[in-house]
């Protein structure tokens, strides 16, 4: 038989990549496909709170999401269930058949009893949609740090959806580690997008004044012997690098039998895990 002609069973499957659906996926033994990677941000991370040990993972210990992500990601490849890796370019639904188109033309052909949709992007077929809720868009404001003194902080927390995380990282422009920049996570409106009080050049001032007051200063500057010898510093000095905006957005459909689509924040998931068993039980005990 031509492989264009052949024609995949998949049973239930996953459709999507975000950690949840991954992790959806790995505890129930199911194929994932996407034609859209949802890497997780670089910066995020999971708490101490949950035990990953499901997973090969020492407990109760905070790990970057992304390593969570990609650890997922090889468990269930390795075990066959990442069937078209990331080659995916668009999935339609008809009836109970899909149809993949790859990123280089190749048509893919399946059949399946139900889909778990993490991810309605890229997908064509899905049932008509009974309501749509916009939420405030996530902001990404990267910022090179030009000036400023060596610290241990790691995140700062501001108390407005404007500037509500900083989080502090090796920088990626010099080879020098010590040296950080930052990256500020904001959530707005699309009429606040357009409004200069919170553009990226505020970004810069509301930042400054935030790690001013957490401790942080400027580069040292000589002594001030005219005030006792007292250290003085150079003012702290913020670049803005790249703004990044990600609407979000939560779309329901009508009911349907073949679809089951899910809504749950990954750590509602992580509160209900547990060892999957067969092929992919073992695969995680040799880790």
């Amino acid at each position: 038989m031509k492989l264009n002609r052949h024609i995949y069973e998949w049973g239930e499957v996953v459709v999507g990549s975000s950690t949840a659906a991954l992790l959806f996926a790995f505890m129930r033994r199911l194929p994932v496909l996407f034609a859209s990677s949802d890497e997780p941000f670089r910066l995020n991370e999971i708490s101490e709170d949950y035990d990953l040990s499901f997973m090969g993972l020492e407990p109760f210990q905070a790990y970057n999401e992304r390593l969570v992500w990609q650890r997922l990601m090889f468990l269930l490849g390795i075990s066959g269930l990442v069937p078209l890796s990331s080659l995916a370019g668009s999935i339609r639904v008809e009836e109970n058949s899909l149809r993949i188109v790859t990123k280089n033309q190749r048509l893919i052909k399946g059949t399946f009893t139900k889909l778990h949709v993490f991810d309605d992007r890229d997908i064509a077929g899905l049932p008509d949609l009974s309501g749509e809720i916009r939420e405030k868009n996530r902001v990404i404001d990267w910022v090179n740090v030009r000036r400023c003194s060596r610290h241990d902080i790691r995140t700062l927390t501001g108390s407005s959806d404007f500037a509500s995380q900083i989080f502090f990282y090796p920088t990626d422009r010099s080879d020098n580690k010590t040296y950080k920049d930052l990256v500020v996570i904001s959530h707005l409106t699309d009429a606040q997008l357009n409004d200069f009080e919170f553009s990226d050049t505020m970004v810069k001032f509301v930042v400054t004044e935030m790690m001013k007051e957490a401790g942080i200063k400027g580069r040292k500057n000589g002594i001030d012997y005219k005030q006792g010898g007292k250290q003085k510093y150079l003012s702290i000095l913020l670049e803005p690098a790249e703004r990044e905006v990600h609407p979000v957005i939560h779309r329901y459909y009508e009911p349907d039998p073949r679809f089951e689509f899910h809504y749950k924040e990954l750590h509602e998931l992580l509160t209900a895990t547990k060892k999957p068993t067969g092929y992919l039980g073992k695969i995680t005990d040799s880790l």
